[in-house]
């Protein structure tokens, strides 16, 4: 126990994050750190915006070398698709892997939308019937952001450790 104790404060000492974040930002992870109200209904009552990624990674050419280098370079499961600077889905990684392994064009799945005043309990809701748990947050036709069932439910179970102190 007396080890345990010393390794944590040695880790404090060396390093601001602890070691999950610590190897969520290494592998290219944004940690965004939101404090949300004390209880669940004004929580609720907040905008997406607050716990959603403004950095969405976008697809706007569906050609398989394309689809390689974004595999490759980002680690997410759905991606929005833009065709002339408008939203026309959502591609997951299954399927672009599927695409390119066989030949053919991916099939795009229906995408959930969203806008920026939508309140998280409109959002959570929405979340539920998308597919794959995944909504983008629109600015006119563009995407603006995404958030997952998992951004959503990461902030929820944060407000509900940190109510009960």
């Amino acid at each position: 126990m007396l080890g345990a104790l010393v390794s944590e404060g040695i880790a404090r000492a060396l390093s601001k994050e602890n070691f999950y974040d610590e190897v969520l930002t290494q592998d290219g992870n944004v940690l965004m750190h939101i404090i949300p109200p004390r209880d669940l209904r004004s929580w609720q009552a907040y905008p997406i915006s607050a716990i959603a990624n403004f950095r969405p990674v976008v697809i706007d050419n569906l050609a398989p070398e394309n689809l390689k280098i974004v595999l490759a370079q980002n680690h997410f499961k759905r991606f929005p698709v833009i065709e002339n600077e408008k939203l026309i889905g959502t591609l997951s990684r299954q399927e672009a892997e599927l695409a390119i392994a066989q030949g053919r064009p991916p099939v795009l799945e229906k995408v959930a939308t969203c806008r920026r005043s939508f309140t998280i309990a409109e959002v959570a809701r929405l979340l539920i019937e998308a597919p794959g748990g995944f909504a983008v947050l629109e600015a006119g036709d563009k995407p603006a952001g995404v958030i997952t069932l998992h951004d959503l439910l990461r902030a929820q179970e944060n407000l509900a450790g940190r109510s009960s102190y």
